[in-house]
């Protein structure tokens, strides 16, 4: 199947939810399982057919051996691939956003539920978008839709072949590189994020990799107190999301330019 005609699956009456509602990228079918569906699942399917999407129903054995892995509450749906951005795209639609744009660079992010939560925390704290490398990433698969309980289908996305080109580039579109690392040399409270900013989120194991944080113009710590290590990418980044917000919020840069 061609990359053009590529289904992915969605599951989750969230997830369905908002992709159906925003419209964004086609859909297939929505499958079901035979027998009267659950109240839940009645608005989502009343939208499904004023839509006109084929609705299939399988035997409860036959759907439970195909989507028991998943998370599915019942129904599962095909979409189209989500849109993936150029990155000189994404810059754009972020100025136009917001006067003091904030982008996150996901750095080799590998889980896609640290993944997903991480794009569910960027899109409700108000950030423009997300940049992932094309290699030793997790893909946009239906379990980073189903941990962004629907984020995905809202928050603008890029995908490079170099996080650190993009680094520069950004620099270039008057961002400041802030990462976010243990060892930074001062607190993410500390900063001024009231300017346009992109931020460094490393992945589970390394954190952000030695030469991109070399590319960074700063580095930022979350202060902790309790003796367990490092936070996870989601966690770390919804802390500073929040931040971010606050500070914007405050100084009234918080809405459209």
């Amino acid at each position: 199947m061609s990359e053009k005609n590529k289904q992915e699956m969605v599951y989750g009456v969230h997830p369905l939810h908002e992709a159906l509602t925003l419209g964004k990228r086609e859909c297939h079918k929505i499958v079901l399982e035979k027998g009267k569906p659950p109240a839940r699942l009645t608005p989502l399917l009343d939208l499904a057919q004023t839509r006109g999407i084929r609705i299939e129903t399988l035997p409860r054995e036959v759907f439970r051996k195909k989507f028991g892995k998943f998370n599915h509450q019942g129904i599962v749906g095909y979409f189209s691939s989500i849109q993936i951005l150029e990155l000189e795209t994404l810059i754009e639609g972020a100025y136009q956003a917001h006067s003091h744009p904030t982008l996150v660079l996901a750095d080799e992010i590998q889980d896609p539920q640290n993944l997903g939560a991480l794009i569910r925390s960027a899109w409700v704290l108000g950030l423009q978008g997300l940049v992932i490398p094309k290699h030793r990433s997790s893909p946009l698969n239906e379990t980073v839709a189903k941990c962004s309980a629907g984020a995905i289908e809202s928050l603008p996305i890029a995908m490079v072949g170099n996080l650190n080109q993009a680094a520069e580039t950004l620099k270039e579109k008057g961002f400041w590189i802030v990462g976010v690392d243990m060892d930074g040399d001062r607190a993410c409270y500390e900063f001024d994020f009231n300017t346009p900013v992109a931020l460094v989120i490393g992945g589970e194991e390394k954190g952000v990799r030695p030469l991109l944080k070399k590319t960074c113009d700063f580095v930022v710590s979350i202060p902790m107190s309790g003796k367990l290590g490092s936070l996870n990418a989601s966690t770390a980044g919804a802390i500073v999301f929040y931040e971010i917000q606050k500070q914007k919020a405050g100084a009234g840069t918080d809405s459209q330019a």
